[in-house]
């Protein structure tokens, strides 16, 4: 039964204003939130390159001291992407992201490690678009390398 007070009661969906609003409401949130997303991810892509480049030079100041043998990290800017070398053998390979620069004040942008794992101190620049995002420094005589990320 229906009474004249009720008239709500009868109404089984949603009408086409309410559905409006409901995905205006929807779109607007989506709108604002996507900017901040898509900043985290490139962020993100950023700590992934950096934490993975200071693990590959803490690897080849290791294979140093292991092996007893000069061991050098190259950038080739030309390929982005970095090399691990022992000798003439290549160790390993890395891969710099496309919208990611490397600069260093390395001569010929290469990292030597003596046999004892000694290197010269110095400065990794990460740049993207011309804007330093990170960078990381080796220190002069343990040659541990120092991780920064610009915000």
């Amino acid at each position: 039964m229906v009474t004249k007070g009720m008239w709500w009661q009868n109404e089984g969906g949603w009408n086409l204003v309410e559905l409006n609003v409901t995905l205006l409401l929807i779109t607007l949130l989506a709108g604002l939130a996507y900017p901040a997303f898509a900043g985290w991810a490139e962020r993100v892509e950023r700590e992934l390159f950096l934490g993975t480049l200071a693990a590959d030079i803490r690897m080849a100041q290791r294979e140093a001291m292991a092996m007893e043998q000069e061991v050098s990290l190259t950038f080739d800017a030309q390929n982005g992407s970095y090399h691990i070398l022992r000798g003439s053998e290549r160790i390993r390979q890395g891969r710099i992201p496309a919208r990611l620069q490397v600069e260093s004040n390395y001569p010929s942008d290469q990292i030597l490690f003596r046999r004892t794992g000694q290197t010269r101190g110095g400065t990794l620049l990460v740049r993207s678009q011309r804007e330093v995002v990170g960078k990381i420094v080796i220190q002069v005589a343990s040659g541990r390398p120092r991780v920064e990320v610009a915000p």
